[in-house]
């Protein structure tokens, strides 16, 4: 699925996503911050553990520093 993704979003242009983040305000309603956004990072990156690291901490700093019920 994330390939397909990745495919539809970039035909045609020069420039790729190379990172994707969700957020999910009902599991967030139900169950709380944990596990309420996704984060997708593009093939090539997936191995860096740095890469990762980086982007949950901007995940979890947007998710707990913003009332994410108003950014929907």
């Amino acid at each position: 699925m994330f390939k397909s993704l990745f495919k539809k979003l970039t035909k045609k242009y020069n420039k790729i996503p190379l990172f994707i983040v969700t957020f999910n305000l009902n599991k967030y309603k139900q169950y709380g911050a944990k596990n309420s956004c996704d984060l997708k990072i593009h093939p090539n990156l997936k191995d860096d553990e740095y890469i990762k690291k980086q982007l949950e901490n901007i995940v979890d700093h947007i998710r707990n520093t913003k009332d994410m019920e108003n950014i929907i």
